[in-house]
């Protein structure tokens, strides 16, 4: 995840399996919801959709009383579940495992998802779509996502909005640049090891692009 610091409390090993994760959905998120509709056991439609239009992808399994699907990369053999519970409401899971017990999981939707307490969302935007993503190894455990968001107010607003919130949250600005077309923060925490980058732009309304990482 984009933003999510490298440190020694939490293994490379959980992120990597993350991106994974990430790509994998990716390249099957977009048959899911036409095989969500395709019979009563969207399940079995989906894993036949999947492997039809993803060769690296191999379905070895279907649970239809946990909604789920489970799939090797044929290229890395890591196996992962897909949840298609909430598909037809645009949302997306899925999870991985590493060799040594290390547990990652990507999740994709529409609106803000699950964004960490520490995460200011901006006033009255409306948030249009986010990942998160969470991993555990034997050494600690992390988050990190990305949320967007539109707000009618202007970028100058909205960068003094997220500049005063990272100093209130005793987070050092690392990185501070605004303009009329935009702006950018990129604050860190390093004594709770955690990251806030926000991207502002303009237009006809205000976009604003929250990556966050934390790790414990």
């Amino acid at each position: 995840m984009a933003g999510v610091p490298s440190q020694r409390k939490t293994s490379i090993v959980v992120w990597v399996l993350l991106a994974i994760a990430g790509i994998v959905v990716l390249g099957i998120a977009g048959v899911a919801f036409t095989a969500y509709h395709f019979g009563k056991n969207p399940g079995v439609a989906m894993a036949k959709i999947i492997t039809a239009a993803n060769p690296d992808a191999e379905v070895i399994g279907t649970d239809s009383d946990n909604q789920s699907v489970r799939i090797r990369d044929r290229k890395t053999g890591q196996e992962f579940t897909l949840s298609y519970d909430d598909i037809k409401q645009g949302r997306f899971k899925i999870r991985a495992r590493g060799e040594n017990g290390e547990v990652g999981e990507v999740e994709i939707g529409g609106g803000a998802g699950k964004v960490p307490s520490w995460v200011p969302m901006y006033p009255g935007a409306k948030a249009q779509a986010n990942v998160t993503a969470r991993g555990t190894d034997g050494n600690g455990a992390g988050e990190g996502g990305v949320v967007s968001m539109t707000t009618s107010d202007s970028p100058s607003q909205v960068f003094t909005f997220y500049e005063n919130q990272c100093k209130d949250a005793g987070m050092t600005l690392n990185v501070t640049q605004v303009s009329d077309s935009g702006g950018m923060i990129v604050a860190t925490d390093d004594a709770k090891e955690r990251t806030l980058h926000v991207a502002i732009g303009g237009g006809t309304e205000t976009s604003v692009t929250l990556t966050y990482g934390r790790k414990r």
